[in-house]
């Protein structure tokens, strides 16, 4: 079997679709990105499984590791066991980070001109910086935790005035953690990293077809494609895991 792949040698993402008559494996086009397409049976049972397994070791032949799978498509725990996942959502994550923290605040009941909003990271990191100057300009009070943050705090001081402390989150009502822990926080944690932490993504323009597919990890596709830049792509919401925007990591 030959490999599939785009230019510079990257394997093609999967596009797992549902069987109709006449339809074959092969690279097939989606909002402008190319993907490996392959396709199964419907439903739950064993010649749907069979089916899943024959599209993920195509799949795998072809070097693709990551795949869009239909919305609540069941059998997604085949295609792992292949080594084919979903995309990462991690690159959308951290380049909407703002927009997350934001989506976060409102679901809180946090108004920007009064919030008090903590940004951590064990290591230094573009997307808490670029987060930093992003939100200066509305919200009240920033709070930063990560190398660097004396730079960053100097620089949003003097280019937007705001309000900026750095090395503790004491007060914060939201604590925003780019990588690392929380640990001593004592607000709710946007933990932006641990994908427990559900962000639903919107994008206008998208075809009708697009609509068959899981969009999130579609939109994620994607944006690693380079077919949908960030500022095309909106944070819909954001679910806390548990309890946890409720109650923070409290004692």
């Amino acid at each position: 079997m030959g490999s599939v792949f785009l230019r510079g040698g990257k394997a093609l993402t999967g596009l797992v679709s549902y069987r109709e008559a006449g339809e074959k494996n092969g690279v097939r086009t989606l909002c402008g990105a190319r993907f490996c397409a392959v396709f199964v049976s419907r439903g739950g049972g064993m010649a749907a499984r069979i089916s899943a397994r024959r599209a993920a070791k195509y799949l795998k032949a072809r070097g693709a590791r990551q795949a869009v799978f239909p919305k609540d498509y069941p059998h997604a725990d085949i295609f792992a066991r292949f080594g084919v996942l979903p995309p990462s959502e991690r690159a959308l994550r951290q380049v909407k980070a703002a927009e997350i923290i934001r989506c976060a605040m409102e679901k809180l009941g946090l108004a920007k001109e009064g919030a008090r909003i903590a940004l951590i990271a064990a290591s230094p990191s573009a997307a808490l910086e670029s987060a930093a100057f992003a939100l200066s300009r509305e919200v009240r009070y920033l709070s930063l935790c990560a190398p660097g943050d004396e730079r960053i705090a100097r620089a949003l001081r003097w280019d937007c005035g705001a309000g900026v402390s750095v090395g503790t989150t004491e007060g914060a009502d939201l604590a925003a953690v780019f990588s690392g822990g929380a640990a001593r926080c004592r607000c709710p944690v946007l933990a932006l990293e641990d994908m427990a932490l559900a962000v639903r993504y919107e994008a206008d323009g998208l075809p009708a077809a697009a609509e068959k597919w899981e969009k999130n990890a579609l939109l994620c596709a994607l944006h690693a494609a380079g077919m949908l830049d960030a500022a095309s792509i909106f944070v819909k919401d954001v679910a806390f895991p548990d309890k946890t925007g409720e109650n923070g990591n409290l004692p």
